[in-house]
This record gives C-alpha cells, sequence and structure tokens, in this order.
C-alpha cells in the first residue's frame, strides 16, 4: 500500500469529480449534487498484476494476484476478486476492516461495537429481497461478530456493478444478462439500517468517527450511479419492486427517513 491521501467529493452543478490532493481529477460523472464537502481517507493499493488501468474489470484485477477467474462472467470475477481485497485488507490491521472503493484504492473502517444481529431489526421486511436470506441468515454463523460484513458484500456488489455497466459502455460484455446492479441497490438498504443501528447502539462512535458516516455516504452515492447507469441495461421486475418500495412504502418510513435526514436523500430524491 501506497501514499495515503484524502478523496473529496465536490458537487458541481449536476456533476461530482474525486480528486487528489495534488487536486488531479481522477473521473467527472454525471449525477445530482450531494451535501458537500465530504472527505475520506483512501490510500493507493499495491499493484499485483501490471494491467492496462482502461476498465474497471483491470483496475480492480490488478490489486489482486490470485483473481476469482472469468468461468461466471468479468463482473462476478471483479465482485470476488474484492472480496479477496477486502480479506487481505483486513487481516492486515487489528480492530479495522478494509475495503476496495474503486479505481485501484482502498479505505479502512474502525469496527463500530455492535453485531450483525443488531441490524437485523432495522431492516424492514418489506425491503428484504433474495440475498437476504443468504447473508443476514445463513452466513449469520460466520459473521455475526463482524458488524461491518455487509460493507465488505456492498463493495463487492458495487464494483461488479460498476464492471458490468462499463464493460457494456466499452462494448465488452453483450446485453446478455440481468440483475447486475440490483445488489448495490439492495446493500444499500442493508448498510442503510446498519449506518441507522450505530448511530442507535454506538452514539460515541457515530459522532467522534465521522469517517464512518462519510465512507457510507461514499458508498451510497456510487451505489445511486451505478444503478440509475445499468437499471435498464440490465433490467429486473425485482429490483424495480425493491426501489419502490424503498420510496414509497410505509413500512420503508424508517429506512427512507434516515437516508433523507443523514445522505441527502440518496436514492430518495
Amino acid at each position: 500500500m501506497a501514499k495515503l491521501f484524502t478523496l473529496i467529493l465536490i458537487a458541481i452543478s449536476f456533476s461530482i469529480a474525486l480528486c487528489e490532493e495534488n487536486d488531479n481529477t481522477k473521473t467527472v460523472v454525471e449525477m445530482q449534487p450531494r451535501s458537500i464537502p465530504m472527505a475520506i481517507d483512501i490510500f493507493e493499493l499495491e499493484e499485483k498484476q501490471k494491467l492496462s488501468k482502461s476498465s474497471v474489470y483491470n483496475r480492480a484485477l490488478s490489486c489482486f494476484s490470485k483473481p476469482f477467474g472469468d468461468k461466471h462472467g468479468r463482473s462476478t470475477n471483479v465482485h470476488e476478486t474484492v472480496h479477496g481485497i477486502n480479506n487481505a485488507l483486513s487481516n492486515s490491521k487489528r480492530g479495522y476492516r478494509g475495503f476496495y472503493c474503486g479505481t485501484s484504492r482502498g479505505l479502512w473502517l474502525k469496527e463500530p461495537d455492535i453485531d450483525m444481529l443488531d441490524i437485523i431489526p432495522n431492516i424492514p421486511n418489506v425491503l428484504r429481497e433474495y440475498r437476504y436470506s443468504l447473508y443476514f441468515v445463513r452466513q449469520l454463523k460466520y459473521w455475526r461478530d463482524v458488524a461491518l460484513y455487509p460493507v465488505d458484500e456492498w463493495s463487492a456488489y458495487i464494483c461488479g456493478a460498476e464492471c458490468a455497466v462499463d464493460d457494456y459502455n466499452q462494448n465488452i460484455f453483450s446485453k446478455d444478462k440481468s440483475d447486475s446492479v440490483s445488489g448495490a441497490l439492495e446493500f444499500s438498504v442493508y448498510c442503510t439500517a446498519l449506518a441507522k443501528t450505530v448511530k442507535e447502539k454506538d452514539q460515541e462512535y457515530w459522532d467522534d468517527y465521522p469517517h464512518f458516516k462519510n465512507t457510507i455516504k461514499f458508498f451510497l452515492v456510487r451505489s445511486e450511479k451505478v444503478f440509475f447507469e445499468g437499471r435498464f441495461i440490465f433490467p429486473s421486475d425485482r429490483q424495480e419492486s425493491l426501489l419502490e418500495k424503498l420510496q414509497n412504502h410505509n413500512e420503508a418510513k424508517p429506512i427512507r427517513d434516515f437516508l433523507i435526514k443523514e445522505f441527502d436523500g440518496v436514492f430518495i430524491k
């Protein structure tokens, strides 16, 4: 891992720019403006493979020496490779979890004083989509004490979705797979519930460690962007139903209100 720097999201008109400490703009993407500034400490990951940085796929795979492989598709390879990166980072710093955050960079999050069971009551039944039973039921015996486990999955789903959309835009991947971006939306719900739980049960962490809230918002903004970019490229009735419930269903109001109050209404307005 190389130098540490700060990533700042700056809303200008209808764009957000990702900037390094030297103010060189890395990417500019079309997006509704969100509350700013938002500073996140991120670091450059060590290059494990020399690959062109011309695609989301290559930028992720360059950071891991043993990628998952393309048997199940390039976006799945990126998803699983991100898990490998996250695991390697998390095993290298006690009391923290590490996450790949795109563009060959990573970040740390200190672990809050909650567990996975604390999160579940804050996930409305109406917003529990098909991945819920895997990650919050069957996987619970392995990850109960790791409250940031949903962020691990979220980062992988975001990057997989970004790869799918990027490949489609570069004519690398044909339009033959649905559901490539729904995971970014689904885990936005679950990780909003995580943030809500942290605020309720570990107030000191929430108040004194703004890096957590800023990271959740950064991932929410990325999720919103890639979801709406890929929503109709990779259509899914279930993702449309989940979005409609998140935005309108009475039972989803606690999550919706929290998104509006704490995260500028990402996915809501």
